[in-house]
C-alpha cells in the first residue's frame, strides 16, 4: 500500500465532517454580513442626515432679540398686602 492512498483513507472522514460545519457556518456567515451591512447603512444614513441638518438645519433670518428685563425705577415689587 502506497502512503498516498492511507492519507487518503484517514483525511476522507474529516473532510465529511468539514462538510457539515460548512454547512453550519454559512448562515451564520451570511446573517452576520447581513446584519453589519444593514448596521452599517443606517449608522452611515444617521451621518449624512445630521451633516445636512448641521451644514442647512440653521436659520438664515437671525432671531429677534427679546427685550431685557430689568426693573426700573418706578416699577416696585408687589407686596403680599
Amino acid at each position: 500500500m502506497f502512503p498516498e492512498e492511507s492519507f487518503g483513507k484517514t483525511i476522507a472522514p474529516l473532510i465529511e465532517g468539514l462538510e457539515n460545519v460548512n454547512s453550519f457556518l454559512n448562515p451564520v456567515i451570511l446573517c452576520f454580513t447581513v446584519l453589519a451591512s444593514v448596521g452599517f447603512g443606517v449608522a452611515a444614513t444617521y451621518g449624512v442626515v445630521l451633516g445636512i441638518l448641521f451644514a442647512f438645519g440653521r436659520s438664515a433670518q437671525p432671531e429677534p432679540q427679546r427685550p431685557r428685563l430689568v426693573l426700573v425705577a418706578t416699577q416696585n415689587h408687589a407686596s403680599g398686602d
